[in-house]
């Protein structure tokens, strides 16, 4: 199946078989034992997208799958103001703390930056109505390297289905129980590619695919909630990205609806954080940052860690889903 049968193919079952020999061993050198993937082949769609939009000045971003018919709204309902939770990545690979990003965005009460600061205690809820996860052609800081784009894209189908199917069986949920999953709007998800690497400008083409694909009356107000590591957070502030531009674009990305939410892993201290936020510029927009509270098993996991453990074939693989690391197995990837 090409997911260019289809601009935006709903889902509809699931992508992988559970299979717990995958989950307890690692991987096998000759991928004897991976199965079959039965997940969309994204090929002709990175083909379609790199050759249409990467050259493109205007930011875009292109539907590649829903797995609920009616996003970006969970229901057949419509809203004045829809809010998205954007999962932004080069997701190679995928693991467990993407996932944990996406679920902590629809499940938890994060605190304020500003509420954090004054000690007011737990903040709002964010109340997410669609999750979208987004690969980009390109990347401000980092190289394409490992897995092809069409192989990350085959990826991020398998993340999406292990949040959105909310199977009880996996243990690394930030989810206590099957109603947490089914009052919140984790089904709700959709992901696609993304062609500009700065947030402002992924923030307007969120807004543009939001709008597109909403079905109600009127033009609903599109708020974006951008998933941050710290290091990214720092990034996003850093004026080397903005020139002369700064910081008339971060105020411009806030007041459009921009939003973080970011939350702390391991490596970084906490008195760096606290020294951040105090930090006069930063200041204006406490009130748009939100820190979410990672599970610990989830915190010291990233890409190059994984990437790492592939390859010495050590027990960091696993910290990503057994279905992405079986595709990565069968497919040879990240030996090297």
């Amino acid at each position: 199946m090409s997911a260019s049968e289809s601009e935006t193919p709903t889902f509809s079952r699931r992508c992988w078989a559970d299979r717990s020999e995958a989950a307890a061993g690692l991987l096998d050198e000759q991928g004897q034992n991976a199965m079959k993937c039965v997940t969309p082949e994204y090929d002709d769609f990175v083909k379609s997208f790199i050759a249409t939009h990467a050259a493109d000045r205007k930011p875009t971003v292109k539907i590649a799958r829903k797995f609920c018919d009616t996003w970006p709204m969970p229901k057949q309902t419509t809203a004045a103001t829809i809010r998205v939770a954007v999962m932004d990545s080069s997701f190679n690979p995928p693991h467990y703390c993407h996932g944990a990003y996406i679920e902590c965005m629809g499940i938890t009460k994060p605190k304020t930056e500003d509420q954090r600061q004054q000690k007011v205690g737990e903040g709002q809820s964010l109340d997410i109505d669609a999750f979208l996860l987004l690969l980009g052609s390109l990347n401000a800081d980092k190289p394409q390297q490992g897995a092809s784009l069409a192989q990350r894209m085959r990826m991020v189908d398998m993340l999406a289905t292990t949040v959105a199917a909310g199977e009880t069986s996996d243990t690394w949920h930030s989810w206590e129980n099957r109603d947490e999953f089914d009052a919140s709007n984790l089904h709700n998800m959709a992901i696609g590619m993304v062609n500009t690497p700065r947030f402002i400008d992924k923030s307007q083409a969120v807004r543009d695919i939001v709008r597109q694909e909403y079905k109600g009356s009127g033009m609903p107000q599109v708020l974006c909630f951008f998933a941050m590591g710290w290091d990214t957070l720092i990034r996003f502030f850093d004026v080397k990205y903005y020139g002369p531009d700064y910081p008339a674009e971060i105020d411009q990305f806030f007041a459009e609806g921009g939003r973080i939410a970011y939350a702390r892993r391991t490596g970084f201290l906490d008195s760096d954080v606290e020294e951040f936020f105090v930090a006069t510029r930063i200041a204006p927009y406490l009130c748009f940052i939100y820190e979410l509270e990672l599970p610990e098993r989830v915190k010291h996991i990233s890409s190059t860690q994984v990437r790492r453990a592939i390859s010495e074939n050590s027990h960091g693989v696993h910290d990503t889903p057994p279905r992405i690391l079986e595709y990565i197995n069968s497919s040879q990837l990240y030996r090297d």
